[in-house]
């Protein structure tokens, strides 16, 4: 994700198609998985990340209501010249997208956006090991966060997501948790390898996750 992050400024420099949404779509995503990520270097570049999101989302935002407009007329059946009110419109969004999209390589130009990619590539190695148990401990929480918020208003359906989520990735933690701990047991027993091979099996089952050892992160 980092280094696709990077490599796309030259075409978000040039608003190339799309390369707007795709670079804040991945400053979300890293914006996600930087918590887990431990040091300064981390929580430096969550901030940056949150700056450089926010100008990529200005152009985004007016891409969106351009094509929209756009869409909108069309299907109005407005032919109009460009002298045509609704037409006006669509040239006043461009304009201040025009601007956005200033402000983007403005801020590409500076020295803020060179300390978020040097903080990225500090942080690079960490993001690309992480833990793969430690990640779906976080969604697990995100899920259960799910749960308790759509039970506060009485959404039933979104409730019942999120506990079947938190539900199914606890199920798997517990059962990789008794692999590893069979792991361990197994080396001074033989006779138990079975016992801990049945246990790694349905764990790696249940979540595609091959069931290796090491710590499974925080609980």
């Amino acid at each position: 994700m980092i280094a696709e992050l990077i490599g796309l400024e030259p075409e978000v420099r040039r608003n190339a198609d799309d390369a707007v949404h795709r670079a804040r779509t991945l400053t979300r995503r890293l914006r996600a998985f930087l918590p887990l990520v431990p040091g300064r270097d981390a929580e430096k570049a969550m901030a940056g990340l949150e700056r450089y999101g926010d100008v990529l989302g200005a152009v985004r935002d007016l891409e969106v209501r351009q094509g929209l407009l756009e869409r909108l007329l069309a299907e109005l059946g407005d032919d109009g010249g460009s002298d045509a009110a609704p037409r006006q419109l669509v040239k006043t969004v461009k304009r201040a997208r025009r601007r956005a999209h200033r402000d983007v390589v403005d801020y590409l130009d500076g020295s803020k956006y060179r300390k978020l990619v040097d903080r990225l590539e500090a942080v690079r190695g960490a993001v690309d090991g992480l833990d793969v148990w430690e990640v779906r401990h976080e969604v697990r929480k995100h899920a259960r966060a799910l749960r308790y918020l759509a039970e506060a208003i009485g959404d039933e359906q979104a409730a019942a997501a999120g506990a079947a989520l938190q539900d199914a990735i606890g199920d798997q933690r517990d059962r990789l948790l008794l692999a590893r701990w069979l792991d361990a047991e197994a080396e001074e027993d033989e006779s138990i390898r079975g016992v801990r091979d049945a246990a790694r099996r349905q764990a790696e089952e249940m979540s595609g996750v091959p069931s290796q050892r090491g710590p499974l992160g925080r609980s």
